[in-house]
């Protein structure tokens, strides 16, 4: 089972023949791919879903600092998000507008309200499920195949076995949801078209 990141890439490595690491730091070419899109990409597969392994509620500060030209009230976001997929007033979801402005979230209330989010972050690779760590996995083979040997057909053969088991991570994901789960799903479905902003956050 791989259980670093160095173990993630050297899985990939060794997929399309090319010899493993020791250390992201390593002076080779195979250290220098893995460096530019190791981390874009595990952001990239954390941000696309609501993964429950990666998910969990946080309660944000308010910034009396800022004065927002909407009149909005301005909140801090960890800096640790990926995304915000739902807003909770004293734990209950927020029914009006709310958005996204870099690591800040507007939204209609002040410094006595208490806002959490439910949101996105990068846990440890040993908590990621086997078909998630797989998915990346065959994804990083995948631009290897590209970048190191430049053999095309077996990056799309790689990158195709990746999306096979991001559907699968998916399901088995889905499988596993609490009724409170669903409902933030629910809400975000009629959220949709609001200005939730959460591409500020890539």
């Amino acid at each position: 089972m791989s259980k670093t990141k160095i173990d993630l890439v050297n899985s990939a490595l060794i997929m399309v023949g090319d010899n493993p690491i020791t250390s992201l730091d390593d002076q080779t070419t195979q250290a220098l791919v893995a460096n530019t899109v190791l981390e874009d990409l595990i952001e990239a597969e954390l941000f696309e879903t609501r993964w429950r392994f990666a998910s969990n509620t946080v309660v944000t500060s308010f910034v009396s600092s800022v004065t927002h030209p909407t009149g909005l009230g301005v909140f801090q976001i960890p800096s640790n998000t990926i995304r915000v997929w739902n807003v909770l007033e004293r734990g209950r979801s927020v029914l009006g507008e709310w958005e996204m402005e870099g690591d800040k979230l507007l939204i209609d209330a002040d410094s006595n309200s208490v806002i959490s989010v439910d949101r996105t972050t990068e846990p440890p690779v040993t908590n990621w499920p086997p078909h998630f760590r797989m998915a990346v996995i065959f994804g990083l083979a995948g631009i290897f195949a590209l970048s190191l040997t430049e053999n095309e057909e077996k990056s799309k053969m790689l990158l195709a076995a990746g999306d096979t088991y991001r559907r699968k991570a998916r399901a088995q994901d889905g499988g596993q949801s609490s009724p409170r789960v669903l409902n933030t799903q629910q809400m975000m479905s009629a959220r949709r078209g609001q200005r939730s902003g959460n591409e500020g956050l890539i």
